[in-house]
């Protein structure tokens, strides 16, 4: 299943980015975001579409 990853930069004027990835790649990135720039707003929910990009760099994150 894939999950929708929203990207906040902390910059005032930035827009939110917004990609999809699957479940564990979602979670194996989120999870090193926070760790790398907890200050930075990193979320993970269910509302991912088809016009999302994936995720650069998602086999980085997969699992295997």
């Amino acid at each position: 299943m894939e999950r929708h990853i929203a990207v906040e930069s902390g910059i005032e004027g930035l827009p939110t980015m917004h990609y999809r990835a699957e479940e564990s790649a979602a979670a194996a990135f989120v999870a090193e975001m926070r760790r790398l720039l907890p200050a930075r707003a990193v979320r993970v929910d269910n509302r991912v579409t088809r016009e999302m990009r994936p995720l650069p760099c998602q086999r980085l994150y997969q699992e295997g």
